[in-house]
């Protein structure tokens, strides 16, 4: 699939809300005007209509096939351009500080996107500007909007700023990479997607509808372990009312895939095929093999953009997903505003939890920051979109090349050494250290 193939009809807008919302007011206005029994019957009417549809897009989806947008891991790897696939032949000496460069760096740019996670540019501008916060920010928000509300679970907002944190605050983006943690410690490399799904239902609360920040997972994960805990099967579990097949959290679980196999960025992508495949497919799961091939590569080099171009050789060549990074690398963004411009006006019209425009953020990003740990994930968190993913696999990236001692201490002394988090069966807070610990050892018991 081309870019230049893709084109979105005109009823996706914002008119769909409108709509939604006046066939809600109808309902109450019959209920009010005395109608109430035939006000619900075509609310029902309704219902089972987008339900019929919605299962017609769905076969539709998946019914549809791209010779150059595969889906078994074979012909995957037959269309993937020349690379390395090897790196390193053993565990690099400076493993242990690359490794929690990359953790710490996850961390850290999550932490730092999490306040104002979809914000629109401007808004987040005038948020910053009211708070005395530079923008992009230079260092955790000093404030954040209503700082008392829930946050994933056992946390609250206030949590992300620099004067109420005392560990990582809990977030699904940091809680992936625990997952991804659990799965290869209890099931080894040679997982299944059976495997993985027995952590998730293990370990992973759904959290309450409502509020919102009560959630423990979104978008197709939360449609993916609603299905596995009503006893819906593989694969489709994972299929089943799921509109997410190519958006970005695939690739937001890809890093502990990076961690266990530093300097083999093809064992990497193999692992995070097995992981993006429960739920995701085409540009969905080359966005995830893409990113754990190019997390691995970063304990191997020593610039990023080598890594992104490392990690381009482990997913098919001529992908839309690949096409995008491609056209990344080839721009020259000197902010935050002309990388969101730049990207933007090429793929208008694309969601933007999407896999590749998220990715694009993260590669601009990169290329802005030169290395510079604090403009790296200020900027790329500047650009919006889903930007504790971007801001956390940024600094995931440029952590594995620079390591723990380059990461100003701003970044990483507020956490006082712990995780906030809210998995099942587990305690409430972890030591960074010990989960670091637990990555080295499974690297070096896999890296043979």
């Amino acid at each position: 699939m081309k870019w230049m193939d893709v084109c979105y009809p005109p009823h996706i807008a914002a008119h769909w809300e409108d709509t939604m919302d006046d066939l809600n007011r109808y309902l109450r206005l019959s209920s009010e005007f005395g109608q109430a029994e035939e006000g619900e019957k075509l609310f029902c009417e309704l219902e089972n209509s987008l339900a019929s549809i919605k299962q017609r897009f769905e076969k539709l989806v998946l019914s549809s096939k791209d010779p150059e947008e595969p889906e078994s891991i074979q012909d995957i790897q037959a269309l993937r351009p020349a690379g390395p696939r090897r790196l390193l032949s053993a565990i690099p000496a400076d493993f242990s500080e690359r490794l929690r460069g990359a953790f710490y760096g996850r961390m850290a740019g999550c932490t730092l996107g999490a306040a104002l996670e979809f914000e629109p540019i401007p808004a987040a501008k005038n948020w910053a500007e009211r708070f005395g916060d530079t923008y992009p920010l230079t260092d955790y928000w000093s404030q954040v909007r209503n700082p008392e509300d829930t946050h994933y679970i056992v946390g609250k907002k206030k949590d992300l700023t620099k004067s109420c944190m005392d560990a990582v605050p809990p977030d699904d983006d940091t809680i992936y990479t625990l997952l991804g943690l659990l799965t290869l410690e209890t099931y080894g490399p040679n997982f299944s997607e059976e495997d993985m799904a027995e952590i998730w239902k293990k370990y992973l609360p759904l959290g309450k509808e409502f509020p919102p920040g009560e959630k423990g997972c979104w978008w197709g994960e939360r449609t993916l372990l609603q299905n596995l805990l009503k006893g819906v099967p593989l694969p489709q579990a994972g299929l089943v009312g799921n509109p997410n097949l190519q958006n970005i959290a695939a690739w937001t679980r890809a890093d502990s895939y990076g961690y266990v196999y530093p300097g083999w960025p093809e064992k990497a992508a193999e692992l995070a095929y097995k992981d993006a495949s429960i739920n995701h497919r085409r540009n969905g799961v080359y966005g995830s093999m893409f990113m754990a091939a190019t997390i691995s590569a970063a304990f191997a080099v020593d610039d990023p953009i080598e890594a992104i171009r490392i990690g381009l050789t482990e997913i098919p060549e001529n992908c839309l997903f690949a096409e995008g990074v491609r056209w990344a690398l080839e721009q020259s963004p000197r902010d935050y505003q002309e990388a969101f411009d730049l990207t933007w006006n090429r793929y208008a019209g694309m969601f933007n939890g999407s896999a590749l425009t998220n990715a694009l953020h993260v590669v601009m990003g990169l290329m802005i920051g030169k290395k510079d740990f604090t403009k790296t994930i200020g900027e790329t968190v500047a650009m919006s979109g889903d930007n504790d993913c971007t801001g956390a696999t940024a600094g995931s990236i440029l952590g594995a090349v620079i390591g723990l001692e380059k990461i100003p201490e701003h970044w990483i002394r507020p956490f006082q050494g712990r995780m906030h988090i809210y998995l099942k069966e587990m305690p409430e807070y972890l030591s960074l250290e010990d989960v670091c610990e637990r990555f080295e050892k499974l690297a070096h018991s896999f890296h043979v």
